[in-house]
């Protein structure tokens, strides 16, 4: 007769010590990841503005002509447009660089029209704070303005605060 006291395996309790090992380093873990999520979305976000605002920029520098970047935290979007056609409810698909009604231009990326709304593609990710009167131009030599020009976005409790050098458009983000 064989001996069945050889056999090699996981008990029971094996399993459960390292069930309970594996829930510890989930509970620890999980709000670790959840901040970095929130730091990648809100990173992501602020990158996204700050490519609108140097889009406006570099339009206005290339076509020797204003563009700028129009925000509303209220309703939490932005646009590039240029300033040519801002008034303007027709569009001019035919010019260049191609604008839409009220001058938004086309984004050269999703060759959709530059309005970005924040609900839609970032989640939780709020404008809270933007240029009085909610724009920003750039003129043809690239700069802004003849001060500072300060956009805020956030997640939470973290933010991201983007900042236009109004004399040279120099854009930064903190």
């Amino acid at each position: 007769m064989r001996s069945t006291q050889n056999c090699s395996g996981f008990t029971l309790f094996d399993l459960l010590i390292v069930a309970l090992i594996l829930g510890i380093l989930g509970t620890v873990t999980t709000p670790h990841f959840k901040g970095i999520i929130t730091e990648t979305k809100l990173n992501e976000a602020a990158t996204e503005l700050v490519s609108g605002l140097q889009y406006a920029q570099n339009l206005a520098v290339e076509y020797q002509r204003t563009f700028g970047l129009k925000a509303d935290a209220t309703a939490n979007w932005y646009r590039v447009f240029d300033d040519q056609y801002k008034a303007d409810p027709n569009p001019h698909h035919g010019s260049d660089p191609p604008v839409d009604a009220y001058g938004v231009v086309l984004n050269p990326l999703s060759k959709t029209w530059y309005v970005k709304t924040y609900d839609a593609i970032y989640e939780g990710v709020n404008i809270t704070a933007v240029p009085i009167g909610g724009e920003i131009r750039f003129y043809p030599d690239g700069h802004s303005a003849a001060s500072d020009n300060i956009f805020a976005i956030s997640l939470g409790t973290a933010q991201r605060t983007i900042t236009v050098n109004g004399i040279t458009g120099r854009v930064s983000v903190q």
